[in-house]
């Protein structure tokens, strides 16, 4: 059985801003949808009170690209050579990309919390390749106050 191409996106520590932003997105590339397989989100409050983050898990049409404040190479993590065939990916987005469409949401404390999500088998959230509809797969955070955040999205190679 032949393994499934799979990279790992990486984001960096940052401060992200009081609101509604893109903590990472994942772009498939030409001839190949993607799948997502894990992603988890972690931040450094040490606020107990806090407000929890919003956290959404989004899929983009990539109708505008909105702009990365950074962008990461996302590693082959397992598979065979893929011939360029790489997604590629941002974070911390200074200006939206568009459209994205909420497929699944969750609270999570700003305070030293963490959220891992591993798809289950056979209902993975996907995306077609770069001349599809859904170009991307995307995390995006609304936190309540300034926090630090760092996270990683492992998508497959459909």
């Amino acid at each position: 059985m032949a393994t499934a191409v799979a990279y790992s996106a990486r984001a960096a520590v940052f401060a992200a801003p009081a609101a509604v932003h893109t903590f990472i997105n994942v772009i498939a590339p030409s001839g190949h949808g993607l799948t997502l397989v894990e992603f988890d989100i972690a931040f450094d409050g040490v606020t107990a009170s806090a407000v929890p983050c919003f956290v959404e898990l989004c899929q983009s049409t990539q109708a505008t690209a909105g702009t990365a404040g950074l962008s990461t190479a996302p590693v082959q993590i397992r598979g065979r050579a893929t011939s360029g065939q790489a997604p590629t990916a941002g974070y911390n987005y200074t200006a939206e990309p568009t459209a994205l469409t909420v497929v699944k949401s969750w609270y999570v404390s700003p305070n030293g919390g963490v959220l891992v999500y591993q798809s289950a088998l056979g209902r993975e959230v996907e995306c077609d390749s770069s001349g599809g509809t859904i170009k991307a797969i995307a995390l995006r955070i609304t936190p309540t106050a300034a926090v630090n955040v760092t996270g990683n999205m492992e998508v497959e190679n459909l």
